[in-house]
């Protein structure tokens, strides 16, 4: 649980505010999008006569120069640690953290993580909800569609009461969970087609199930790096499995790891190999023709040594 003073005070800083920059981590996932989108999208509503950016590189993201971000309160979301930030925060005067990965690194007074919440987006929720905000049904809608992906329809071992009241906070002001769902899960059909070649390329060591993809394999359906390696839950859902990863080849022909844990945790392991993330879903940069099997061989030993975390 978050410190009413620390929430009071991040929302007093907002206050104090002429202009803010939103942050999130590189490579976004919804939760990163949403909490950073969707905090955006209040402070405009709340506050119209402020500067807003969301920074970091997307479609939706705003151009945001050096001169803005140093005059700027620079607030970061769903992020672990300062290499991860997608932007130069740093030259702000002032940062604050909105964060439920394990504290690795501390980012000062306005410092808020909560190492048990589901989601990035729930703590803004419950933080808005806990000060009475009205955000309006686009700003929830856009947490909601945050809190949905990092709790996978709310079917992991994070989701906690607390994520409920969450999503019930997120639905009075407007948003709509189904309208989430397909966003998130109505894929275009040649992701169907790539899901199909994960899984069929699945290797399976007792509870480890994995799957090994290279460039070729999405590039001659014409995906992206970025969207491929976001496969991971292709894999998941399969009875007994305990662990499952997908290990997809950038364009350095290094590999990008995903590995998912139904009770496990794997986030010890994945650090041992300069990735990091949650208890039961990580990821893991940089992996090479030296590093990948190891890992591989870490993972099944994990899965199979029936040892909960």
């Amino acid at each position: 649980m978050l410190d009413s003073k620390q929430v009071q005070a991040f929302f007093d800083a907002i206050e104090q505010a002429d202009s803010i920059v939103v942050f999130r981590h590189v490579s976004p996932d919804p939760d990163a999008t949403g909490s950073q989108l969707g905090l955006c999208e209040w402070i405009r509503k709340e506050y119209p006569y402020k500067k807003v950016y969301a920074a970091g590189q997307g479609e939706e993201m705003d151009d945001v120069d050096d001169e803005t971000i140093k005059n700027s309160l620079a607030i970061i979301t769903d992020t672990a640690n300062g290499p991860r930030v997608d932007g130069p925060y740093t030259l702000a005067p002032k940062a604050a953290r909105i964060d439920h990965h394990v504290k690795v690194e501390d980012f000062g007074p306005l410092d808020l993580v909560d190492e048990k919440a589901a989601a990035a987006c729930e703590i803004e929720a419950l933080m808005l909800k806990s000060a009475h905000k009205t955000i309006g049904a686009k700003a929830a809608q856009q947490m909601m569609r945050g809190l949905m992906a990092d709790t996978q329809r709310f079917t992991i071992p994070t989701v906690r009461p607390q994520t409920f009241e969450a999503a019930a906070w997120l639905m009075e002001q407007g948003a709509s969970p189904s309208e989430a769902a397909k966003s998130l899960y109505n894929q275009p059909y040649v992701i169907f087609q790539y899901a199909a070649k994960v899984r069929s390329k699945a290797k399976r060591c007792g509870n480890f199930l994995f799957a090994l993809m290279n460039q070729s394999d999405y590039l001659e359906l014409g995906l992206s790096f970025e969207e491929a390696k976001n496969q991971v839950n292709a894999l998941n859902s399969i009875a007994g499995m305990q662990i499952w990863a997908l290990f997809t080849e950038d364009l350095d022909h290094t590999y990008s790891g995903s590995l998912r844990s139904a009770q496990k945790s794997v986030r010890e392991l994945a650090e041992q190999f300069g990735g990091g993330g949650h208890e039961c879903a990580c990821g893991i940069k940089k992996l090479t023709a030296l590093t990948l099997p190891q890992l591989v061989e870490a993972l099944d030993k994990l899965a199979n040594d029936h040892q909960p975390f």
